[in-house]
């Protein structure tokens, strides 16, 4: 039997203390902080320490994306699910020379994307831990979600 990847047992790991939502969020908050790891040791010329917290923020993104739920998630695992492959395919570019800008592109998408995480978890009314039975394919919430898949894309 193998491990599972990284990123999938840090999901697995964080969304058995806190809700599914709540872990998504700190994955992100996570991967920002590894992101900006990286490019501070890209700054110092640093090239292992900006490989492996690239290679730490890439398993957390492949570990969401293999959380996807294509059966229940409508439009919105697709999109995310691109979203997903775009962003590898620029933290993989981060490796390269003159990488600053591609920082800042995956920096500010995935800030984009978890405010909008942030956004649709106080809609379902799970900011203060409540349960809530909307789901992400509803209404408004599935609206924002979208909106926030489309303003996060990563220039390519």
């Amino acid at each position: 039997m193998y491990p599972k990847p990284y990123g999938s047992n840090a999901y697995t790991q964080a969304s058995m203390n806190v809700s599914p939502m709540k872990a998504v969020i700190m994955l992100y908050e996570g991967v920002i902080r590894l992101v900006s790891e990286a490019r501070r040791a890209d700054e110092d010329q640093d090239y292992e320490a900006r490989f492996n917290a690239i290679s730490k923020a890439s398993k957390i993104i492949i570990g969401l994306q293999g959380q996807l739920d294509f059966e229940n998630g409508g439009e919105i695992s697709p999109m995310l699910h691109q979203f997903y492959d775009d962003l590898f395919m620029r933290m993989m570019q981060m490796n390269s020379r003159n990488s600053g800008p591609i920082f800042d592109d995956v920096l500010e998408s995935l800030t984009r994307m978890k405010q909008t995480w942030v956004l649709v978890d106080e809609k379902m009314g799970n900011g203060a831990g409540a349960k809530s039975s909307s789901k992400m394919t509803d209404g408004t919430v599935a609206d924002d979600m979208k909106t926030g898949i489309s303003s996060a894309s990563l220039s390519i």
